[in-house]
């Protein structure tokens, strides 16, 4: 590869990437339908023919969007994953670096629920690579099931009842209804933990 061809590689991968930036803050700002193709130009300052070439229209802008955001979550989550640990420990380290990234990324979760607007088969496309993405977690609700410690539900089930209340928690910090400092943290995480456990009273067991 030549340096001309370089360049402007590098130079397409920062148009996409301020694309999807802008396009995550409108969605923060103003929901799925509350913004155009136009306005998001004018906020990644590019032409409007530009977003064009790089999605085909706003459903793959918004699908993109969200896989690449899926992907920083799994990493930021299980960057430090240590499967050797207690099940409740394993769960405890997912809770807590979701909810620093969470804290770290407001635009992504105040889009969070807009992604609700995907089309059904997009959703369950997504989905299926979601569950690629978090396999370390998956493997721990299988643990948790074979070894009885966690309840006999479903994947989708265990990380509604437990690890979204993070994401839904830090969503009212941002936007100031609630304040909870590190001890109380620690309280709501094993008590998401409690949904889902067998015997809550031996939480660190397993």
């Amino acid at each position: 590869m030549n340096v001309h061809s370089f360049i402007h590689g590098f130079e397409m991968e920062n148009k996409r990437e301020l694309i999807l930036s802008a396009t995550q803050r409108l969605l923060a700002k103003h929901g799925f339908h509350g913004f155009s193709m136009k306005q998001l130009a004018e906020e990644a300052g590019v032409a409007a023919g530009t977003i064009y070439i790089y999605f085909k229209d706003k459903n793959d802008l918004i699908r993109q969007l969200h896989e690449q955001i899926l992907i920083e979550v799994a990493e930021a989550i299980f960057s430090k994953h240590d499967r050797s640990l207690p099940l409740y420990e394993q769960y405890r380290q997912f809770w807590w670096s979701l909810w620093k990234f969470c804290i770290s990324k407001p635009d992504m979760v105040m889009s969070k629920d807009q992604f609700d607007h995907l089309p059904p088969e997009i959703q369950k496309v997504q989905q299926s690579n979601a569950e690629k993405l978090f396999a370390a977690m998956v493997d721990m609700f299988e643990q948790g099931r074979r070894k009885k410690v966690l309840k006999p539900l479903q994947d989708d089930v265990l990380g509604s009842l437990s690890i979204e209340t993070c994401t839904a928690l830090a969503r009212k910090q941002l936007l100031g209804l609630i304040s909870l400092d590190d001890t109380t943290l620690e309280l709501a995480l094993s008590a998401s933990w409690d949904a889902i456990a067998v015997n809550p009273s031996k939480l660190r067991e397993g």
